[in-house]
């Protein structure tokens, strides 16, 4: 029904496999170390012909035609180009599961070891997308991470001076290894230049080789650092200072959460529902907005204000199942809040913001429900560009108005439909 392959040049820190079958469903997570590149290879040529191999198991891409490829191309203007392909199903193949065999394998999977709420709760755990929900055509996609990238909690940018920290697989060829950087503001042209040779690498250690620079810059308020392998750029990212940034509700945040790495953790790594919640009210300060996380249970998750008046309603949600549930009460609380408005005579203009913890390619997405109750969707992507712009001056109502227009767009209808 689904599957994912992921090959990366770091070795395993946790062992996170685990294997369940029941009377309709095997699943389960294989992590394989030390593999030589033969055994990769095949690997992926097996599965680039809709073929696994898993614990003693043959599985076979459910396809009624033959299959079809997807691959991202490496454009110029990506921030990372790992090597990916998608190898889809026959289109039109829904599995054919009722209801009830449905409500079975949902019970079926709370009583296995390890237990999991039901198909959603499963394919959510392992990032695929759930076939029996969306009824998306089954798809094998392939991952291959760059042998060499960056440490981003080990990298930073502070007072003129740039520390950098990567890794590598232990026989990649260093020599391949292009660091250019682009210092903003900068003096002239010498604020850009190659750094590939103040990268100071140790001896291969724990199946990890490690390179660290540190590079002293002249009027360095941001750092963009370009890494290429050969002729193909595989990473650009930004280093702001945050000693210098123009926004004064970051800088007192990060004074007592350095690198916003508590706040990151809330939105990308947290499975606790009210951790998220607090994670979307602070990114939302960050912002601009003036923020409250609600204490009645029977409220909307978040509550914001704009400079201009507006307020929004934020419901936060980390699964797939309770999207459409989580829709409905925001639409049905932003119309309570507008008539209570109505009738205390206070300007009602009352917005809804549904944020999830997915990827948008992860979410059954009702485009015309959002359209029509007007309500923006911000994903896990829209979280990651939010955070990326606090460094700088957001108008929170600016943000909501843009929000809107891009929703309403027949451009963002195209997007969502590809």
């Amino acid at each position: 029904m689904a599957a994912s392959i992921g090959v990366s040049p770091l070795p395993l820190t946790d062992d996170l496999g685990f294997c369940l079958e029941t009377s309709e469903i095997c699943a389960g997570q294989l992590q394989l170390s030390g593999q030589d590149k033969q055994e990769l290879l095949e690997i992926i040529e097996q599965a680039a012909q809709g073929i696994l191999k898993a614990n003693g198991l043959l599985l076979e891409l459910f396809c009624d035609r033959e299959y079809s490829y997807h691959s991202e191309l490496s454009y110029g203007d990506r921030w990372f180009s790992e090597l990916t392909l998608q190898i889809i199903g026959g289109r039109g193949t829904a599995l054919p599961v009722s209801h009830i065999d449905a409500c079975k394998i949902d019970d079926a999977l709370r009583q296995c070891s390890p237990p999991f709420d039901g198909m959603a709760d499963l394919t959510g755990w392992l990032g695929l997308k759930n076939s029996l929900q969306t009824h998306d055509s089954p798809t094998i996609n392939i991952s291959v991470l760059p042998p060499v990238d960056l440490d981003f909690h080990a990298s930073s940018l502070e007072k003129d001076v740039l520390n950098l920290k990567l890794y590598a697989h232990p026989n990649f060829d260093l020599d391949r290894l292009v660091v250019a950087i682009r210092i903003v503001p900068g003096v002239g042209v010498k604020s850009r230049k190659q750094v590939s040779s103040e990268i100071n690498w140790k001896s291969a250690r724990k199946g990890v080789r490690e390179g660290q620079a540190r590079i002293r810059l002249n009027k360095a308020d941001s750092v963009l650092t370009m890494f290429v392998i050969g002729n193909i750029t595989v990473r650009r990212q930004w280093f702001l200072d945050p000693t210098k940034s123009g926004n004064n509700r970051l800088v007192s945040v990060q004074l007592f959460d350095k690198e916003l790495k508590m706040i990151r953790n809330a939105l990308f790594e947290s499975a606790d529902s009210t951790r998220f919640e607090m994670g979307v009210a602070a990114l939302f300060f960050l912002m601009g907005f003036a923020s409250l996380v609600q204490l009645e249970n029977d409220s909307p998750d978040v509550v914001v204000a704009t400079p201009g008046g507006r307020l929004i309603l934020i419901e936060c949600t980390t699964r797939i199942a309770d999207f459409s549930s989580k829709l409905g009460k925001l639409v049905d609380r932003k119309r309570m809040l507008s008539k209570a408005l109505e009738d205390g005579k206070s300007p009602n203009r009352v917005d809804g913001i549904l944020v999830c913890a997915l990827p948008k390619d992860q979410i059954a997405i009702r485009i015309d429900e959002l359209q029509n109750h007007q309500v923006i969707l911000m994903a896990r992507n829209d979280l990651t560009s939010a955070l990326d712009q606090v460094r700088f001056h957001i108008d929170p109502d600016k943000f909501v108005e843009d929000s809107i227009a891009k929703m309403n767009s027949n451009g963002f209808l195209l997007r969502q439909s590809m």
